[in-house]
């Protein structure tokens, strides 16, 4: 009976909810830029919730990654992983930072 609770209490899940892929700067080959990321969560127990802006956290760093270029081919993964009585929503956007002076 204990070994139950203990994988009961212990164990969570992850899911995947949603990829959205923006469009690419046209006759732009991957090769001409680089791979940028960001990465933030949200933690909640029971419901309530602290931090409501990790989306805009999110795309506020992709954005700063790439301050000096064209960001294109934009990522966003929207995913939970659950926990006892409690879940993560997490957000990686990802995206490749050309700069105008290595766009063909």
């Amino acid at each position: 009976m204990a070994l139950l609770i203990m994988i009961a209490v212990s164990g969570c899940a992850h899911s995947i909810h949603q990829v959205h892929t923006s469009d690419f700067v046209p006759g732009t080959p991957i090769e001409s830029g680089e791979m940028v990321k960001a990465q933030t969560e949200q933690f909640v127990v029971l419901g309530f919730v602290g931090q409501t802006d990790y989306v805009d956290q999110a795309y506020n760093q992709l954005m700063s990654k790439c301050s000096n270029g064209v960001l294109t081919g934009i990522t966003t993964e929207y995913s939970t992983s659950l926990g006892f009585f409690s879940w993560t929503n997490k957000i990686l956007m990802q995206g490749l930072c050309v700069h105008p002076q290595s766009r063909g």
